[in-house]
Order: structure tokens, then sequence, then C-alpha cells
């Protein structure tokens, strides 16, 4: 029985009916409905509410990302300025230099010592001895110039007799922090980089490099997340990770390069981007180009209904947002549950062990069974490991906060859509009275009266994403928000969590959005397999290999940008008139 504590608490409202599933060890309640989503393979578009249309007739055919380097993403900083990956060089570094040109040139430093250190260095030779003066000052520099030019190794001067000598050897771990200080020359904490990643996950190629580094994936930080099956570049920052660091990563990491470093005072921070500028093609087009034209032009100038897209509710057989409501509901074990859930019918590899969870409860074996790619079904694992299903809330914590948060806010997500479209259908594209627009110099909302009717068009109405401090329209929507969030068992009030991770406070969306910046192409191809457009890095290399031809397959490559958070999937969905979901676009690879 649940109670009452921030662990266990269960918000008020009409508890649904619930079945256990599993072995006793690892017992979940889970709904029906959510044992039917789960169980019915991949999401479509109506799974999530993703219904409407700005203009029902204006279409043409066309495949979305039937390669994942058909969609690239580059991210619009604060300014409005484009990011591009432009460069891999490591700045210069003037004090360092400077030492190990003061190492270089000392008359004492012969060739025979230059290679003892170098052997050292690499753990051939247990230690080097230089012989030098008395000249306290001196020894400092000298000190110094070993420090730069060999970082690994760590120095001290001894006494020989009656002279000094410096006495080197490799660094241990426990004083390699000491032995290499952040310098003060790079004008700040913070290395901030471009991110060039292909087909991975933001938190993905986050953690890779953390990784390769030995680093933890708290010291990174950026901007906003971007698609996985994408050519995608974004701005990011790392703490007290030096450029050269970073850098030797293009030599180790496939699919992922880093450049255009520079150093600041300050990290990159969540939401601190203008939007995102997309490269898209469109390809197997069938019909006239007179068509495509008109759909494209339709679409610059009425715009596209502001819905999350697929991606915002999870690419495996769970939808994110029914982990969302088990942890809004404090039902901790359900969670768990549906993360762990064998009803993955797309990935058997996983499946066969989520089974052998729900048979055994036995983590340990899980853990080494699980695919490597499965990270969060792996960090889960291991905070099962840890600390046993009896605690239940503390295993979910050993997932990243951001994952977690990504639930939550996939099931803010789904109201949001569910809203708009019921919203749409009953009132089509007019402003009512009571509905909200948001204040151009804050954040605030304002309702819009019967007499302001006329000074507002539909693209400036904003719809609240449910929480505890949102202002709901004056109108029959209010009515809506709180009949939802009942049948799910919450209400706007108990959407303030216990526990702080899972409190959501709200925000405003527009309701629809107008691409800017336009424009389009019209391409021909023979080869599916052949890149369509240059990549950042391909750009940088000078690899791009396609030339234009006289093919017999059509192809549209469409350039736009849009605002943070809006989705350039719904945009092609406007233009297409088909479901964006993998499930659907791999049916129409499959008969390209």
């Amino acid at each position: 029985m649940a109670t009452k504590s921030a662990r266990e608490s269960t918000e008020e409202g009409t508890e649904p009916k619930r079945r256990k599933i599993g072995a006793d060890s690892v017992q979940s309640l889970v709904t029906e409905q959510e044992l039917a989503t789960v169980s019915g393979g991949h999401l479509r578009e109506e799974d999530v509410a993703i219904v409407e249309w700005v203009n029902r007739q204006s279409r043409f055919s066309g495949i979305i990302k039937q390669r994942y380097s058909d969609f690239l993403v580059n991210e619009i900083a604060p300014d409005g300025r484009v990011i591009h990956l432009t460069s891999l060089a490591v700045p210069d570094e003037p004090e360092r230099e400077e030492a190990k040109s003061l190492l270089e040139e000392e008359s004492f430093l012969s060739e025979e010592i230059e290679q003892q250190l170098e052997e050292t260095s690499r753990g051939e030779r247990e230690s080097t001895t230089i012989k030098t003066s008395n000249d306290k000052l001196k020894r400092g520099r000298i000190h110094e110039a070993i420090k730069a030019k060999f970082p690994q190794l760590e120095s001290s001067t001894k006494d020989d007799g009656e002279e000094k000598v410096i006495y080197v050897v490799r660094a241990t771990k426990s004083n390699k922090s000491r032995r290499n200080p952040w310098p003060k020359s790079r004008g700040g904490d913070y290395c901030r980089f471009v991110l060039y990643k292909e087909y991975k996950d933001t938190a993905d190629a986050i953690s890779l490099m953390a990784k390769f580094i030995n680093a933890k994936p708290t010291l990174f930080a950026f901007a906003g997340s971007k698609d996985k099956r994408a050519v995608t570049v974004q701005a990011a920052s790392a703490y007290r990770v030096s450029a050269e660091t970073l850098a030797k990563l293009n030599e180790k990491l496939r699919n992922i390069r880093v450049g255009n470093f520079s150093y600041s005072n300050s990290p990159l921070r969540l939401g601190e981007l203008e939007g995102n500028r997309f490269q898209i093609i469109l390809r197997n087009v069938k019909e006239d180009t007179s068509v495509v034209d008109s759909c494209l032009a339709s679409l610059q100038d009425k715009g596209f209904i502001n819905y999350y897209g697929m991606q915002r509710f999870g690419t495996s057989s769970v939808p994110t947002y029914e982990v969302g409501k088990a942890l809004l509901s404090s039902r901790w074990q359900d969670a768990i549950g549906l993360i762990l859930t064998p009803l993955r019918k797309d990935e058997p590899d996983v499946a066969k062990v989520c089974s052998l969870w729900s048979d055994t409860g036995n983590a340990s074996k899980c853990l080494k069974q699980m695919p490597k790619r499965c990270t969060i079904e792996i960090q889960l694992l291991k905070g099962i490991q840890r600390f046993g299903m009896k605690d239940a809330w503390n295993c979910l914590n050993a997932i990243p906060r951001s994952t977690r948060l990504m639930y939550v806010h996939s099931y803010q997500s789904l109201i949001w859509n569910r809203l708009v479209s019921r919203r749409l259908q009953q009132f089509q594209f007019n402003v009512l009275p009571g509905d909200l627009v948001q204040h151009k110099e804050s954040s605030s909302v304002k309702e819009i009266s019967e007499e302001e009717l006329p000074c507002y068009t539909i693209f400036d109405v904003v719809v609240p994403l449910p929480g505890h401090d949102v202002k709901l329209p004056q109108n029959q929507m209010e009515e809506w928000y709180n009949s939802m969030l009942k049948e799910d068992g919450f209400t706007l009030a108990g959407l303030k969590h216990r526990v702080k991770d899972y409190s959501l406070s709200g925000a405003y969306r527009k309701l629809l959005v107008k691409p800017t910046d336009v424009d389009w192409s019209h391409l021909t191809y023979d080869d599916v397999t052949v890149s369509l457009i240059e990549t950042d890095l391909q750009k940088l290399e000078g690899s791009f290999a396609h030339r234009p031809s006289e093919g017999q397959l059509k192809a549209v490559r469409v350039n736009f940008s849009l605002p943070s958070s809006s989705y350039a999937t719904m945009a092609l969905r406007e233009l297409t008139k088909t479901d964006t979901s993998s499930a659907f676009q791999t049916t129409l690879n499959a008969t390209a």
C-alpha cells in the first residue's frame, strides 16, 4: 500500500485498475491500457494525438530520412549565428609554448636526457635524474618546463651530496591533478567546442566522449538534444577539460568530431540557443515540380501545427510517457517494470534479457547479458543490484536525471498534443476569448478579451504545458485540461511532486509555427545509397562525392529554420501528409 512519504506518495485522483506482471520478486502493477500500449509495437502518430493539419489538401509523396545523412541539423546560437564545424585545430596556449621552449633551450638538457624523459613518460624507464645548479629560481623554471612538456611526469628537487638534482618519475593517480593545474592563460575554466555527430543521441555521444577521457559526463553541457537519426552540429562545453584532450577523441571515436575550440568563464546552459537550421532531403518524390512548389509555398506562408514529434515519445516499444505517468504517480516499481518490459518485438536480444529479469529478478545475471547499447537498462540494473527492489526509488536514481526528466516531460507533451488536436477539431484556427498570448518582453501571459480578438491571429496563441504554476486559458480548454489529467489520476496542483525532479511547473508553447529562411531545390538521382547533401565534416575534409546527375528518381532538398523545441518532422508531415513514425517510414523504404 502506498504511503505519503516522498518516495511512496501517490497523488490524489482516480486510480485505474491494475494487474500484476513479472515474478513475485519483481512484480509491478500496470494498467490494462499501459500493457496494451507496450505490447502493441511501435507508436504511430495517432497514438500521441498527432492527427490534424493546417492544409489538408496540399501534399506530395516523399520519404523522410531514407538515409540518416538526408537530415542535417545545425544549431542556431542566441546571437542568430548558425553553428558549423569549420576547424579541428587546437588553440595555442602561450604559457605552455613558452615553457616548452625553455626546456628545449636550456643548455643542461642533452639529447640523452631528453630521450630519458621520453622513455620515463612512456613507462619504459623508472625515473630520470637531471643535475642542476643551486639556483632556486632556475630550478623552479625547469620544473615548470618539464610539467608543461611532459604533463604525465612529476619532478622534485633532491640533494645529491653537495649538489641539487631534479628527480623525475611518472605521476601517480593521487597527484596527477596537482601536477596538472589549470592554466590561467586559457581565460576560463570551460572549454567550449562544436560537437559534430552522426547517428547518435547527444547524451550518448557525451557519455562516450567522457568514457574515453576518463571523465564524468556531468562535466559536459549542451544547449539542447539533437536527433539520433541525423547528422547534427551543436555547441557544447566541458569543465576543465582541455582542447588538446578533446581533440584526441577525433582519432578514437567513430561518427563524432569536435572542434572550433575556445575557452570561457561560463558553461553552456540548457536552452541557450535560438533554434535549429535544417537541410533535409525528401526522396522518391512522385509529383511534378509545380505540385511540390505549391506545397512548400503553403508551408512557408501558413506554417504547421507545433506538435511534439514522435522522437519525444521514445523509439522503443515502451512509450516514454507511460514511464512518466508511473514516476508522477510515485509508482517506482511500475516504472522499473515498464523500462525493463520483455514486450519488445523489435529487439529480441533485449527482450530475452528483460524476460530473464521478469522471471528471476536477478539483476547481476541480466547485467552480464544486456547488450552494451542499452545504456539506460544497464544503469537501472546496476541501481537494482546496489539498492534492491525494496528501494526502487533509489534504483531509478541510477538513471541520469536528464533521462528521468525526459519521461515526465513526455507525459506533458502527450497532454499538450491531445489538447491542441481537440481544440482544432472543435474550433479550427479561430482565436477565442480567453486564449493566452505571451508578452514579447517576458515569459508572462495574458488572456485575450472579446474586444482584443481583432488584434491577434492564431500565430500569437500559446497553449500551456500542464504544470502546477501555469495559467490556463479561460475558455473550454480549462475544462479539458482538468478532465484529461483526472483520467490519469492527476490534478494540476498535484503536479507539484514531493520529489523535486518530478515536479512539473509547466510552460507555454506556440500552437502554430512558421518556418523561416525557407528555400528548396529539385534533384534527381539513381543510387539511393549516395548522399545528396554535403555535411560539415565532408566540407572540412573535401570528401563530398555526389555531383548533380540526370537520374531517374526525384528528390527535393528543403532548407529552413525553426525555433528551439519545434520539430522539423512535424513541418515535413505538413508537406507529405504521411505518418512520420519510424515504423511507417520503414514501410515506405521497403517499397521505394
